[in-house]
């Protein structure tokens, strides 16, 4: 049973997070309304300090609950002013200054994206008069040859700083949500030179940390072939700044990718690992569980920094940390109160971390884990010790899923149906490559690597299983709406305490919620496949057109256009329209279909017409009624602006591709002669219906 007894952590937390949310609405909560919850604070903290007699506790937790909600939306203020005390620019500033790093967030060939500390950032200009007042910062660095940087180094930058933009095509991802989630709202490009190592460095447990981390990639790196060293980084340590795109997505598609991100499992692991050489936490006489708490937790400790402090690895170091105490006190804590003390602490630290996808596939993964794993252990028994653990290790693998499907369906679009057999091999092979490292690694210190190739071996089995099991994996491509993903939801957690608790009216409950769940479905999919369009996406490396009818896509793509490119720009609106094919169109391609058509220069379809300008001024061109006008080159400027003057009813569509300076001169040419158009760089993608 879950309660405020037991459990007061857990809705603490619950109760901070609403402040939070509540404090996050614009204008909701004004500044006279400040002195009002200080008041209630203190009148709250007054009253829930009160002795009531046995029935009169009523009183004491709705003033802790008042406390928890006043204060949460005071800390949020405090906190949002600190970090963020002034507004976002409106526009790009060229600024100069000194930063610090506090991390590094990705590091590709050509580019290095940190996370610093802004200490003296200031506009460009002699007098630097706009100072930059935000506490954080992201800087990349563009074809830099700076050596390997650590948190802690001193840059010297110059560059251009901007807020992060919403997203410019359909249903992208929203990048700001991201940083906003780690306090950070603005970035700065620097290329080459722009960027210098400052001879000052700050020490600290981080840069400590990283600097252990990156000997430990070399040392495996040294020893192992390169996949299974990428592998064994982000794994072990989560270190994949190097990782490979064909490795990452082979582990997501086959529904193991919470295994290439450190979280609870990999402190459990670590936890096993220790057990067996410290010995039970709870056991012996009390110097004895002190001198084991003392070992247990420098461990922990050091393997939460060695892996960057990432918040599912702070959840569960917090919670192990906490059951070791108790043990070693000879307590008995509720495992519900450990997970919501783990969560009262990481929101209140940071009040923005609650946006981190991260964070909440986290703390729901292990919610239904709680809630679900042991009573569907016990559901089935096996007496043979293989197959009952494969059953626990399927059973976890299953509950985690409970919570985190509408979540992975709203943000991805797709869910592994390998999820339980990619498990069953994920985790113990994972348990090889993390004991297996860290044994190669200690015995190496002393000479000893003939245990590495056989290592090796093991690391590209599996991911060549990995890679196997993705390619079972249907493409799925479907959205879920708001109201979907509560009908779904409930219809898991309803079926899953059905069948568990063995409750009649819950698997009515859990088929009318699924049946709900498929009605709106239909429903979305239905308005949508009514509804055709051609979009044009918002894409700096060419030209990305969309025509989406009956639920088939027919893609009209540049040639320079990768197939990432292409899966960024184009996915999330693809699955919004629940597209179920999609047909690949080179430019110098033509394709009829009964409503539309299209060639290299005409888009045609009944309502009316684009003209693809690619340089060329055709003679039929004269005699057709032109609407839209999609400047896909800036070359042959004159004749363009001949045509622009022909017709002066056209609006003229502008790629985000178009090179800066012959894009300018037609911009300025349009504005003048008061032309209608849409810059999609500017204002975003460009949607017609068919």
């Amino acid at each position: 049973m879950i309660n405020l007894r037991n459990s007061p952590f857990l809705w603490f937390a619950m109760l901070l997070i609403l402040a939070f949310s509540l404090a996050s609405i614009p204008g909701l909560i004004q500044e006279s309304v400040i002195v009002v919850l200080w008041l209630i604070c203190l009148v709250s903290c007054f009253i829930s300090l009160l002795s009531y007699k046995p029935g009169k506790q009523l009183y004491s937790t709705i003033a802790i609950a008042a406390l928890i909600l006043a204060g949460g939306v005071i800390r949020h203020r405090w906190f949002t002013a600190e970090i963020f005390p002034h507004d976002v620019f409106e526009k790009s500033i060229r600024m100069q200054g000194l930063v610090k790093i506090t991390e590094v967030l990705k590091i590709k060939e050509q580019s290095i994206s940190l996370r610093c500390h802004q200490l003296t950032l200031r506009d460009e200009s002699e007098t630097g008069h706009i100072p930059f007042t935000d506490k954080y910062i992201v800087v990349h660095l563009r074809e830099t040859d700076l050596p390997r940087l650590y948190p802690g180094d001193h840059l010297l930058v110059t560059g251009w700083v901007s807020a992060f933009q919403k997203p410019l095509n359909p249903h992208s991802f929203d990048i700001r949500k991201y940083y906003m989630s780690i306090g950070i709202r603005h970035q700065m490009t620097c290329k080459g030179p722009e960027a210098r190592l400052s001879t000052i460095s700050e020490n600290s447990l981080a840069r400590l940390t990283a600097k252990w981390q990156s000997s430990l990639c070399a040392i495996v790196s040294e020893h192992t072939s390169p996949d299974v060293a990428q592998l064994t980084n982000a794994l072990v340590w989560g270190d994949r700044t190097y990782m490979n795109e064909e490795i990452r997505n082979a582990f997501a598609d086959s529904g193991a990718m919470h295994v290439l991100s450190v979280s609870g499992m990999h402190m459990a692991m670590i936890y096993s690992m220790l057990l067996l050489v410290l010995g039970p936490p709870g056991a012996g006489s009390y110097t004895r569980r002190m001198v084991r708490l003392l070992c247990y937790s420098l461990a922990i400790i050091l393997y939460m920094g060695l892996t960057g402090a990432c918040p599912a690895v702070v959840r569960s170091g917090l919670m192990i940390l906490l059951y070791l105490l108790g043990k070693a006190m000879g307590w008995n804590t509720p495992i519900w109160n450990l997970l919501g003390f783990a969560a009262f602490l990481m929101v209140w630290s940071n009040p923005f971390v609650c946006l981190n996808i991260g964070f909440q596939l986290s703390f729901l993964a292990m919610a239904g884990i709680l809630l679900y794993a042991q009573p569907m252990i016990r559901y089935l028994t096996f007496r043979q010790i293989i197959l009952h653990r494969t059953w626990e290790i399927t059973a976890v693998s299953i509950a985690a899923q409970v919570f985190i499907l509408p979540i992975l369906l709203r943000q991805f679009y797709q869910f592994p149906l390998t999820f339980i057999a990619s498990s069953m091999v994920a985790m113990p092979a994972s348990y090889i490559i993390i004991f297996g490292s860290l044994l190669n690694i200690c015995l190496s210190a002393f000479g000893i690597d003939w245990l590495w190739p056989w290592y090796d071996i093991a690391g590209q089995y599996f991911i060549q299983t990995m890679k196997w099991m993705a390619g079972l994996n249907p493409d799925m491509n479907y959205s879920l709406p708001p109201l979907g993903g509560i009908f779904l939801l409930c219809t898991a957690i309803l079926f899953s305490l059905a069948l568990i608790y063995r409750w009649p009216f819950g698997k009515k409950a859990a088929y009318i919620m699924g049946l709900a769940a498929i009605l709106t479905l239909g429903a979305h999919r239905s308005k949508h496949w009514s509804s055709d369009e051609i979009i044009i996406y918002h894409q700096y490396k060419g030209l990305l057109i969309d025509a989406i009818v009956n639920g088939r896509c027919y893609s009209i793509q540049d040639t320079s256009i990768t197939a990432n490119s292409v899966e960024f720009s184009a996915r999330g609106h693809r699955c919004y329209k629940d597209v179920i094919s999609t047909l690949d169109i080179t430019p110098e391609d033509e394709y009829h279909a009964q409503t539309w058509s299209y060639t290299s220069s005409y888009f045609r379809f009944p309502t009316s017409s684009i003209h693809i300008w690619n340089g060329q001024l055709k003679p039929e061109i004269e005699s057709i009624a032109i609407k839209y006008l999609l400047v896909n080159q800036c070359t042959q400027i004159n004749k363009l602006k001949t045509l622009i003057c022909d017709h002066p009813e056209v609006m003229v569509i502008l790629p985000a591709h178009l090179e800066r300076y012959p894009k300018n001169i037609l911009l300025k040419f349009i504005q003048e002669n008061d032309i209608r158009f849409w810059d999609i760089s500017e204002k975003g993608y460009f949607s017609l219906p068919l």
